[in-house]
């Protein structure tokens, strides 16, 4: 269980990094730039970017922030999660009978064990998106792994 609850905390985490470059400011950007085009990955209100020259080398100081979407899907998840386990309780402690007393339980329990899938997708999917900006990264400014792949070009495209 331990990995689920470091997944869901990766969902809602601000991480800052800074990365040396080997080479001059304007240059530096401007490898960033190309880089971040082929890995199609652009700054954006879960990543931003901002640069720093010290000693004469640039430094990139990059931004991962949790989306806003994902922090909207969560909290609507629990709050529909409250919501159901409340009618549930709700359908099981009055009378009656009827396909609901069996239907709305049985919706409640496949919910709980759905949300760690839906918890870990999401996580999964935000370190992949990471891993591809450090990988820019790493090309762009350290000139490591020349094996970054370029765009890929279809056989119908021109």
């Amino acid at each position: 269980m331990s990995e689920m609850r470091k997944a869901a905390r990766g969902l809602i985490e601000h991480r800052t990094e800074t990365f040396d470059s080997r080479h001059d400011l304007p240059s530096s950007r401007e490898r960033l730039s190309i880089a971040l085009d082929r890995a199609h990955v652009a700054p954006d209100d879960s990543f931003r970017i901002e640069w720093r020259e010290t000693e004469g080398k640039a430094v990139l100081v990059a931004q991962f922030l949790p989306s806003r979407g994902t922090k909207a899907l969560l909290n609507a998840l629990s709050i529909a999660m409250v919501v159901l386990l409340s009618l549930t309780a709700w359908i099981l402690a009055g009378p009656g009978e009827g396909a609901h007393r069996f239907l709305v339980p049985m919706l409640a329990v496949l919910s709980i064990l759905a949300l760690p899938f839906v918890t870990l997708a999401l996580s999964s999917a935000r370190a992949a998106r990471e891993a591809r900006i450090h990988r820019a990264i790493r090309w762009a400014l350290r000139d490591e792994d020349e094996a970054f792949p370029a765009r890929q070009k279809w056989a119908d495209e021109d």
